[in-house]
């Protein structure tokens, strides 16, 4: 039964993406919006929901309006692919990605179409010139980066890198920490080494129903006098306290 439902899953989800993939292509250079949001990122929410629905995923989250609209940068955890969906579902956002997903069949094109901006992380200039870009772009509809660079282990929220708050402090942009947390992490979490065919196989094969909540902290308004690293580490340790609460 596992197999069939995840093969079933599997293949409805590649449909809407493959489906979808080839409009959100072409909207994305027509100049359409719909509530200040390009149409290519309202149909590529769509097509989020849809695939949430169908691998049995819920996204829950009580304060939904402090997504809706926002201006500025989402800065949550990371620990599984879901946190880009889940996201992507309340509020259309663009992501600072790594390099490699712009060459991935039909994600890459999606990615670049909704205007994801790419880095290669292990190449400094990259980096630089990125965050360097990012402190020029408009900040409606909001851009997300994952402060701690990589995906954590899910026991723990791992250090923050300073790029992302460097770049906030130096544009003067608002940004929104979110914890992600999910009913059953053993199965949404996508392990470090894990190659994404197996995580997606666990999500897809299961019969819970995963639920996946956001739950944002309060806004941040740094200026460019304030400093990237205390910033930093004031932010880690608001979401440390959300996430893993001491006994």
């Amino acid at each position: 039964m596992s197999f069939i439902r995840g093969y079933y899953r599997l293949s409805l989800s590649a449909l809407i993406l493959t489906f979808f993939a080839v409009f959100i292509v072409l909207t994305s250079f027509l100049p359409i919006t719909i509530k200040d949001v390009p149409l290519s990122l309202r149909l590529a929410q769509i097509m989020v929901r849809a695939i949430l629905w169908v691998l049995n995923v819920r996204v829950n989250c009580e304060e939904k309006e402090q997504l809706v609209g926002f201006d500025g940068f989402f800065f949550p955890n990371h620990v599984s692919y879901l946190e880009v969906l889940a996201l992507f579902s309340l509020m259309p956002t663009r992501f600072l990605a790594k390099a490699e997903i712009r060459g991935w069949p039909v994600v890459g094109p999606i990615a670049a179409a909704v205007g994801c901006v790419f880095v290669q992380r292990g190449d400094k200039a990259s980096r630089r010139e990125a965050r360097m870009a990012l402190t020029q772009v408009n900040t409606f509809p909001p851009i997300t980066i994952f402060p701690e660079g990589k995906r954590g282990p899910g026991d723990q929220l791992l250090p923050f890198r300073y790029g992302a708050f460097e770049i906030v402090t130096q544009g003067g942009f608002a940004f929104l920490p979110i914890a992600t947390t999910y009913n059953h992490p053993e199965i949404a979490i996508w392990r470090r080494k894990e190659n994404i065919v197996a995580a997606l196989w666990r999500l897809s094969s299961q019969p819970e129903r995963i639920e996946v909540k956001l739950q944002p902290l309060q806004p941040h308004h740094p200026t460019p006098q304030d400093d990237p690293i205390t910033l930093a580490e004031k932010v880690h340790t608001e979401l440390t306290a959300v996430l893993y609460p001491s006994p």
